[in-house]
């Protein structure tokens, strides 16, 4: 019998798939492959852990799109040396500890490899498999860059989408340019890895921009293109809370020298932020003013005070 014989279906035999099933969060993770692009320290890891806490947690959002479907189990294959006690400090705390399974990604070049990872996959059944990342997870001696390795992974780890484990892949963008690489499209591998997911988010960070969330995706009702921001939960804490700059918002800056500085004083009164030091205050409120952290700590120290669980302004005289 023939490939078409064999595998071949009249369109009458093919099951439709509703959006709502097509995604766990709209227009952002699919429940087939996706890919999760980015420069190094980009906060590709911090997007991954922040998805799967709203996921897990049956969140009703996560950066104003509508979460459809609420996880009991997540798996995370790292590569990264350290990496495993580095997804627990984001994750603890916020998640069930038995919501989640880290293990080591080591492809020895082991044809058996990605099929052992499938089977045990579809024996634990969780409701997503996540990769970080795919230049880790490469055999010895292959290079991302090269097409037939590219297609190789991709190949691997489409079994396991197909076995009905939604997949989120991440991995690195290639420096300088390409031939038909997009922002939302250039992850390391190009057209090869791209071509082999159902949907590719790039993630920006640049002192001049901030964090933006870019997506090209199948059947998303529309491409993203989202600024961002990332912060800690508290100061003991490392999970990332993740929100969305709306669309319109303006930055507390003004021509005049200092009256940024009283905007956000000002602000941080009526707010009342669970941050507890100037140098956390700082760094939430960094990417909202549009300057760095060490540049508005200091005017922090001199305008507020955390005393009895709430932020104060401070007097002329510094009390």
């Amino acid at each position: 019998m023939g490939a078409i014989k064999d595998k071949g279906r009249l369109l009458h035999q093919i099951e439709r798939v509703p959006y709502e099933d097509a995604f766990l969060i709209g227009d952002l993770l699919t429940t087939r492959i996706t890919v999760l692009s980015g420069e190094p320290k980009a906060g590709k890891t911090l997007l991954g852990a922040g998805m799967g806490i709203a996921l897990l947690n049956g969140e009703p959002t996560f950066l104003g799109q509508p979460v459809h479907q609420k996880l009991d189990h997540i798996v995370y294959g790292l590569t990264d040396d350290g990496a495993p006690e580095e997804m627990k400090e984001r994750l603890q705390g916020a998640v069930s500890d038995d919501s989640v399974t880290i293990f080591p990604v080591e492809d020895s070049g082991d044809p058996a490899y990605w099929p052992s990872i499938r089977d045990d996959l579809l024996d634990m059944k969780p409701g997503l498999f996540v990769l970080d990342n795919i230049i880790g997870a490469l055999a010895p001696g292959e290079d991302i860059s090269s097409p037939v390795t590219a297609q190789r992974i991709m190949r691997s780890l489409k079994p396991i989408s197909e076995a009905g484990i939604p997949t989120l892949l991440v991995t690195h963008t290639p420096k300088g340019s390409a031939e038909g690489m997009t922002v939302a499209s250039s992850p390391i591998g190009g057209r090869a890895i791209a071509a082999g997911a159902r949907a590719v988010i790039a993630l920006r960070n640049s002192g001049k921009h901030g964090r933006r969330v870019h997506t090209a995706i199948n059947r998303a009702t529309e491409d993203l293109d989202l600024k961002v921001t990332v912060r800690p939960a508290s100061e003991s804490s490392e999970v990332p809370v993740w929100e969305r700059v709306e669309v319109g918002a303006k930055p507390i800056r003004s021509t005049e020298p200092t009256s940024w500085v009283a905007d956000l004083i000002t602000r941080i009164i009526q707010e009342q932020p669970e941050e507890t030091s100037n140098k956390a205050l700082a760094a939430r409120y960094a990417p909202i003013v549009g300057r760095r952290p060490e540049t508005i700590r200091p005017k922090l120290s001199d305008g507020v005070k955390h005393i009895d669980g709430r932020w104060i302004r401070k007097t002329p005289e510094g009390n």
